[in-house]
């Protein structure tokens, strides 16, 4: 595969008459599931249970998301850090108008749970004017950029963009690897931590046959790669893709079977998840795309633990009597 080429995994359309349009069904139903689907439950994927899934009582609709999961066991306190001081530099933005506006709401007179959801509007903002969101946006378009390519074959993105789709190209070929056709930007379920994510490809090392999924990441740098294999891990033990329209006539199918190994000497013959660090720095830093490699023994121990977490936060914030772990002492009996 030459990396000058961009070879697209997806085959060419059939050329349409009209007739031929005359005679077709209408255009395929629009998305039912998703995740943020209006009126639904935020943050969580909403999709039918796969076959033989066996839902927890009392739990809530939909999956939770791989990456609210993985980071459940993630240390935040460096992205707290950041968040904070991105909110301080979005009110000195636009000569203090922000500060302004915070200044001419009557907080006091809301009742606290709307005054509580006008703040964390606000506060976000706040961040997202002194470009919080910036890099998520950046990050967003390169998944879209790869994603047209690997689809339909299409060629987007501005001359920088492109420079990284080279070299992420370059990257794969260095590597030996090929991307799976068909596999660009799947939904994928595991039931064993009831989470879903969106799989950005499959990919298939050459010299061996192994297959494995690969995670494209646009940020500046890793501090850790803890939260990451951990992720990497979900995808890659996930059991169920959704086939097809996210709509009624969409399934969930078996997920094949990945036996990627790594080459690092720490994870030589142990099975690993790649990842294409395609940083969405500016000038001469987003190049080269590189790729990385991840232990999933490791991230398995990742999500176990924040599994876990999760499992001991609800507990631990429960009300429920028989949940419950703590509350008013009673009296003993007789007294």
């Amino acid at each position: 595969m030459s990396s000058q080429e961009l070879v697209p995994v997806a085959s060419r359309g059939t050329v349409v008459t009209e007739e031929d349009e005359f005679w077709m069904d209408g255009a395929e139903g629009a998305d039912t599931y998703g995740v943020d689907l209006p009126g639904r439950p935020k943050g969580r994927y909403i999709f039918p249970d796969p076959p033989g899934y066996e839902r927890n009582k009392g739990a809530r609709p939909g999956f939770m998301r791989m990456t609210n999961l993985a980071s459940a066991f993630s240390d935040q306190y460096r992205l707290q850090k950041w968040r904070e001081r991105m909110i301080l530099m979005g009110i000195r933005e636009d000569e203090g108008l922000l500060f302004d506006e915070l200044a001419a709401e009557a907080l006091e007179r809301m009742d606290p749970k709307d005054a509580n959801a006008w703040l964390e509007r606000f506060a976000n903002l706040c961040a997202d004017r002194a470009g919080a969101g910036v890099g998520a946006r950046r990050g967003t378009a390169r998944h879209l950029m790869v994603q047209n390519l690997m689809e339909s074959g299409t060629i987007t993105g501005h001359r920088r963009m492109r420079l990284q789709l080279h070299s992420l190209w370059e990257a794969l070929e260095r590597h030996e690897l090929e991307p799976l056709a068909g596999w660009a930007e799947r939904f994928v379920m595991n039931p064993r931590y009831h989470v879903m994510g969106k799989l950005d490809m499959r990919v298939v090392h050459l010299p061996t046959g192994q297959e494995g999924v690969l995670d494209l990441k646009t940020q500046r740098g890793f501090w850790s790669y803890m939260e990451i294999a951990g992720q990497q891990h979900g995808y890659d033990d996930a059991e169920w893709v959704w086939e097809g329209p996210a709509n009624d006539s969409g399934r969930w199918v078996r997920m094949p079977a990945n036996t990627l190994t790594g080459l690092m000497p720490e994870n030589e013959g142990k099975r690993v998840a790649l990842l294409a660090h395609m940083p969405h720095a500016t000038g001469p830093d987003q190049l080269p795309v590189e790729i990385h490699e991840v232990s999933l023994e490791f991230g398995a121990e990742v999500l176990t633990c924040a599994l876990e977490n999760v499992r001991l936060r609800s507990i631990g914030a429960s009300t429920a009597k028989g949940r419950r772990i703590g509350g008013v002492r009673p009296l003993r009996p007789g007294l």
